[in-house]
């Protein structure tokens, strides 16, 4: 979608069977604009995304990210496991980026190793693939056509699929899914037979979070959606007990936690991206 001083965004899905059950969409965001100046704010989500940067210097702290121009065509990937605050994205001048949004777990079935060997921190420089992924990259970047964009990266991650074996983590994480995050820590080791020692060394070594980190994410990652779905038909109640929070106060109190703004305040400025595919982001023009 055209979205002017936003940039140009468009999303697409994965063709790939084996793929598209762990890769939830491609994005790509675009703006030739030399002036192009702007800040958004990305949230909490349990899909999880690497994003690819061609021609630009990317530089990290612990609030986000500043993107520039470069001189140079390098390409730079990066891969972000935000589950408790807000990021900011500084966009300067022209830009070209690629998204890889992944279902839970859903990178996982593309590496041979623990994410947490690779991971450490809420965003950083990822190079796993190595130059077989920027090779890739550098084809798709060139193309214009997204669906032949979409076959470039359905082939690349088709080639890369391993599988994952961690059954007391999947069925883990799919209960917490299932619960809107509203498990108990207990109930969890109770229904999939592992103590929580055992919950909080897979969480860890395959998620960098803890269990409690990630049903926090959930809680709030689904009221976010569902308040932006529903719009102005519901209400902080409706929102609150539809995401199985205490009550009103609750999820106000953990919202503000994570943004910095109030439900009422913040949800009216965020901007859907992703035609149906939950991207909201809020931009600060």
């Amino acid at each position: 979608m055209e979205t002017g001083s936003k940039g140009k965004f468009t999303t697409i899905k994965p063709k790939e069977e084996i793929v598209s059950r762990h890769i939830a969409y491609y994005y790509f965001h675009i703006s030739n604009d030399p002036g192009f100046s702007n800040k958004f704010y990305f949230y909490p989500n349990y899909k999880h995304a690497i994003t690819v940067y061609k021609g630009s210097d990317v530089s990290l702290s612990g609030e986000g990210s500043r993107v520039v121009p470069a001189n140079h065509r390098k390409i730079n990937s990066f891969y972000s496991i935000n589950t408790d605050k807000s990021f900011k994205v500084e966009l300067n001048g022209a830009f070209n980026k690629i998204g890889i949004v992944f279902n839970p777990l859903g990178l996982n079935h593309f590496m041979n190793q623990p994410l947490g060997n690779y991971f450490d921190r809420s965003i950083s420089a990822f190079t796993y693939f190595g130059d077989n992924f920027t090779e890739v990259c550098q084809k798709v970047f060139e193309e214009r056509d997204d669906e032949k964009k979409c076959l470039l990266l359905d082939e690349f991650f088709s080639s890369r699929y391993y599988g994952f074996d961690e059954p007391v983590l999947k069925k883990a994480v799919q209960l917490i899914l299932n619960s809107n995050g509203s498990v108990r820590v207990d109930e969890l080791s109770e229904e999939i037979v592992a103590n929580r020692k055992t919950l909080l060394r897979l969480f860890k070594k395959h998620l960098c979070c803890s269990v409690e980190e990630y049903k926090k994410l959930v809680m709030f990652r689904n009221a976010l959606n569902y308040a932006q779905k529903a719009g102005e038909d519901t209400t902080l109640t409706d929102v609150a007990l539809y995401s199985l929070y205490y009550d009103q106060a609750h999820y106000i109190k953990h919202f503000k936690a994570i943004t910095k703004q109030s439900p009422k305040a913040l949800l009216s400025k965020l901007t859907d991206l992703g035609s149906h595919e939950e991207v909201y982001w809020h931009f600060e023009d």
